[in-house]
């Protein structure tokens, strides 16, 4: 497994569970379950719908299948859910449980997706590929719904992902409608993502793009994230462009309203320009807040780093360490490299474990400009004020 980009068991977590509807089952040790638990429940703590065999010595030994056994019927009465996952992890796959003959006893119950995503089987990338694969797998031909989207990329436990979705409807809701998004939303709504005219993905979700292109002939366009007044412009044109569907060149009234407010802090985000600034992310945000940055903000983006693809030998923290940059954009996991590096952080990027978002103040979007650049003022001025002297 490689440590800077997960297990295959994350990234079918992250799948399983964002789907509003579903139940997922770890057939694995009971580490399994709590990491996949600790970084879902900072956004949504009392959304708990999933269980796990918790394999110990013994079951190494006399096998895992009459404890799978046991797990499949606690779990099917405890959660009356609409699906129910299956994820296998490290122990049962080196064992060789025979969980496929076992879960054929099950096929009258609920629809169940079984994915074998032990850590030596791949990163956490290639867990959400499979399990969408698996989603798409059984979705059927649709009748399409005129200036319909599917938007694809957004997961529960993203940071702000309910704010920042509410952000992005608003945004599109008098273009188009919003057919699904995946994989976060009910499982009927995801099923029927075929009946989408467009499918509109995220940077590093092509491949699903093209699946469903493949088996349904439904184009689809990637995008950035809609950071910022041009970059939520940008956004919402490029969909409409794809549809037929003529686009605004007017400048809507929300878009009028942020402006007319960034305009009475205009000297403080005049002093944002030039700054230095590190950047490290997934490859959905991390490109879209680079743009932004340095298009809208005029920083300076010294280090910009995807971190579902990155291969640098050199680590995240000397990548930052060896640049200028004063400023580190990130996820919870970075904040020990501002800390050794005594220069302010904000968290942009899944996973963020220690902070909160309940409200509907996220990034995206008109309104998402504004809330994001009083969130990162506000942490300028606290780390000012606060008399920390950049060690850089």
């Amino acid at each position: 497994m490689n440590c800077e980009t997960g297990c295959k068991l994350f990234g079918a977590y992250r799948v399983a569970i964002s789907i509003k509807d579903s139940a997922v089952l770890i057939h694995s040790t009971i580490g399994c379950n709590w990491g996949t638990l600790f970084f879902h429940t900072p956004s949504q703590l009392t959304d708990i719908r999933q269980s796990c065999t918790v394999i110990y010595e013994e079951d190494l030994v006399f096998g895992g299948e009459k404890l799978f056994k046991a797990a499949m019927d606690n779990a099917l009465k405890l959660y009356s859910s609409k699906i129910l996952f299956v994820l296998t992890g490290c122990v049962p796959e080196i064992m060789n449980d025979d969980i496929e003959g076992i879960l054929n006893s099950y096929q009258n119950t609920k629809p169940v997706y079984l994915l074998k995503s032990a850590g030596f089987r791949g990163d956490a990338f290639l867990g959400t590929a499979d399990s969408i694969d698996l989603l798409i797998s059984r979705m059927t031909h649709k009748a399409i719904v005129k200036n319909s989207i599917n938007i694809i990329g957004l997961f529960s436990d993203d940071f702000k992902a309910d704010a920042d979705l509410y952000n992005i409807k608003t945004l599109l809701s008098d273009i188009v409608t919003v057919n699904a998004v995946i994989p976060y939303d009910f499982y009927d709504h995801i099923m029927n993502a075929p009946a989408a005219a467009l499918n509109v993905v995220f940077d590093g979700f092509e491949l699903v793009g093209e699946k469903l292109q493949k088996k349904f002939g439904t184009p689809y366009i990637t995008v950035k994230y809609p950071y910022g007044i041009k970059g939520s412009r940008e956004f919402a044109y490029r969909i409409a462009s794809a549809l037929p569907i003529q686009p605004k060149v007017k400048q809507s009234e929300q878009e009028i309203c942020t402006i007319r407010q960034l305009n009475k802090i205009s000297q403080h985000i005049a002093n944002l320009r030039g700054m230095p600034v590190a950047v490290i992310g997934d490859t959905v945000r991390a490109a879209g807040l680079e743009n932004f940055l340095q298009n809208e903000l005029g920083m300076s983006v010294e280090v910009a780093i995807d971190t579902s693809k990155s291969s640098n030998k050199i680590s995240y923290s000397e990548q930052v360490q060896q640049s200028n940059a004063i400023l580190l954009f990130g996820s919870s996991f970075e904040r020990n490299i501002a800390d050794q590096l005594s220069i302010p952080f904000m968290q942009f990027t899944y996973p963020v474990f220690d902070k909160i978002c309940i409200s509907k103040s996220g990034y995206t979007g008109f309104e998402g400009m504004l809330c994001f650049v009083e969130e990162l003022l506000n942490i300028l001025f606290e780390f000012n004020a606060k008399g920390h002297a950049c060690s850089k």
